[in-house]
């Protein structure tokens, strides 16, 4: 028997997420006013943040594969959400947002 849980996040959370996993590994985001969320699929989930520095020349920052999970992992883990280490984890798209699969066997 499995088990299988899904976390669906809003555009503001994966914006939090990435911009505070960024942080926390010394690539934070280039200063200036952020723009849109992009969620691309096609051939991998890519989540491209736009950023609006003071030149007026924006910036595209994608974020994907393990990089854009260990960001929604440590974001789920600072705000104390259940994450079992020994489950397998796995990003999806449900109804046009990032989901993390948790499935626990």
């Amino acid at each position: 028997m499995r088990e299988l849980r899904c976390i669906i996040f809003e555009n503001v959370e994966i914006i939090r997420a990435i911009t505070g996993h960024r942080r926390r590994t010394g690539k934070p985001l280039p200063p200036g006013q952020l723009g849109k969320l992009k969620i691309s699929t096609s051939p991998e989930i890519v989540v491209t943040l736009e950023l609006l520095p003071d030149d007026g020349h924006s910036l595209f920052i994608p974020s994907s594969g393990a990089e854009l999970a260990a960001a929604l992992i440590a974001y789920c883990i600072d705000l104390r959400v259940p994450m079992p280490a020994s489950a397998q984890k796995a990003l999806t798209v449900l109804d046009g947002h990032i989901a993390l699969k948790i499935t626990k066997v």
